[in-house]
């Protein structure tokens, strides 16, 4: 099922199957900022990773001596089980609690909510993290939404750039065969603070570019000034992907990182997870403004 969200600028569908973005649309043009799914290229357009990122080693996670199982990227990415709640005409929420479903492959008792809000030109996206335990929980948590990049036999990919606030140093951490973290990294070219992309720039998987100095960037053609900004305050991670030659890119803030091939499957051992106390509640937000 899909929600709408709407305000006097955007337009905003939601599909219930793990809250992902399906549409944001300029009320005013009709443009279209998310990617449409094309299964053949990729099955998804915005899954929200939580209560990990990523592949898990060996697919599980133990906690007390115990093994849980746990998809890749955890367990709200196409689940059918959240329920919604719209608050206006301009927000909703989608909520997933602790079950017995869940405790089978997350050890602790959570709420987990996800609140999508339009303002003015941006869609704001929160998630609230309640850990209804009696123990520390630990988790990772981030975005992973594809914004569209229009292709045609006069736009390529290598149009499009990634702005960063201030000129960096980027080097990227590499995924390894196993589709884990390895500990090879490589430096990618960029100038003035810009990324140019390309249809080879993704051959070799994500750029995850771990602890990275900056909390926005910005999608946009090369000759134009103004794009898409993508605001993360809080994730000190970032990871840009795409299906090579496909035509969007995912910019993906992240708390916690992928497994490394030499993690311990401990969940209380991870070394990039967030951990808050029995009662207590977390948020973070990623918020999308088109300029």
């Amino acid at each position: 099922m899909l929600h709408l969200i709407e305000n006097e600028k955007l337009m905003c569908t939601i599909a219930s199957d793990g809250a992902e973005i399906r549409s944001l649309k300029n009320k005013a043009t009709g443009e279209e900022y998310i990617w449409q799914i094309n299964p053949s290229v990729w099955g998804s357009s915005s899954p929200v990773l939580f209560p990990a990122i990523g592949k898990i080693k060996e697919d599980k996670v133990i906690y007390n001596g115990k093994d849980y199982t746990m998809p890749k990227h955890g367990i709200i990415r196409n689940n059918k089980s959240l329920s919604f709640q719209k608050y206006s005409s301009s927000k909703c929420a989608f909520t997933l609690e602790s079950s017995p479903e869940t405790l089978r492959q997350y050890p602790f008792q959570f709420s987990f909510s996800v609140v999508y809000t339009l303002i003015d030109n941006r869609l704001l996206m929160t998630y609230t993290i309640e850990n209804r335990d009696k123990v520390p929980m630990s988790f990772a948590c981030g975005g992973h939404t594809a914004y569209a990049c229009p292709l045609n036999d006069k736009t390529k990919l290598s149009d499009y750039v990634i702005e960063f606030p201030t000129p960096l140093q980027l080097t990227s951490s590499t995924l390894g065969a196993s589709g884990l973290l390895s500990l090879h990294q490589r430096d990618i070219a960029s100038a003035a603070g810009v990324l140019p992309l390309s249809e080879s720039l993704f051959d070799k998987d994500a750029l995850i570019f771990a602890h990275l100095d900056c909390d926005w960037v910005r999608l946009r053609k090369k000759k134009d000034k103004k794009g898409i900004i993508v605001r993360f305050k809080g994730y000190p991670h970032l990871a840009l992907w795409s299906k090579p030659a496909a035509d969007y890119v995912c910019i993906e803030p992240w708390l916690g990182l992928p497994d490394l091939e030499e993690e311990s499957l401990d969940i209380t051992q991870k070394p990039t997870y967030t951990t808050i106390a029995p009662g207590t509640t977390f948020s973070i937000g990623i918020e999308t403004e088109i300029e």
